[in-house]
C-alpha cells in the first residue's frame, strides 16, 4: 500500500481557503453601517448593528437591540484579533477574545462570524 504524500503547497491552499469566505475590512464595516445591517452577538441572542464610525480615529460604536450604545472599539485592535484568529493563535470564541479585550468577546465574535471568519 502506497503512502500518500502531501504536497508542499497543500497547507498554503488550506490557509487561503479559510480566508476566502472572510469579508472583514474597513470598507465592509462602513458598508454595514450605511446599510444598517444587523447581526447577532456571539451567543446568538442579542441583535447588534454598527451605529457610528469615526474615520479619523478609526473607532466604531455598536448599538444593541435594547438601544444601548457601546464605547468605542478601535479598528486596529479589531484587526489584530482578526489576524490572531486566522493564524490559529486563538479560537473564535467569546471567552478567548474576552481574555485579550475584556467585555468585547461576545460582540466581536458575532461580528467575525457574520463576516465569515473561521468557524469554531
Amino acid at each position: 500500500m502506497k503512502k500518500a504524500r502531501r504536497r508542499e503547497g497543500a497547507s498554503d491552499k488550506k490557509d487561503s481557503q479559510k480566508q476566502e469566505g472572510c469579508s472583514f475590512g474597513w470598507e465592509k464595516l462602513i458598508e454595514m453601517k450605511d446599510h444598517q445591517i444587523q447581526f447577532f452577538a456571539g451567543d446568538g441572542f442579542k441583535r447588534l448593528r454598527i451605529l457610528d464610525i469615526d474615520g479619523k480615529t478609526k473607532n466604531i460604536h455598536m448599538i444593541c437591540e435594547l438601544g444601548r450604545k457601546t464605547w468605542p472599539l478601535n479598528f486596529c485592535k479589531l484587526e489584530e484579533l482578526h489576524q490572531l484568529i486566522h493564524n490559529g493563535k486563538i479560537e473564535l470564541l467569546a471567552y478567548e477574545i474576552d481574555r485579550l479585550m475584556p467585555t468585547w468577546g461576545n460582540f466581536i465574535t458575532g461580528l467575525f462570524k457574520y463576516l465569515g471568519c473561521k468557524k469554531t
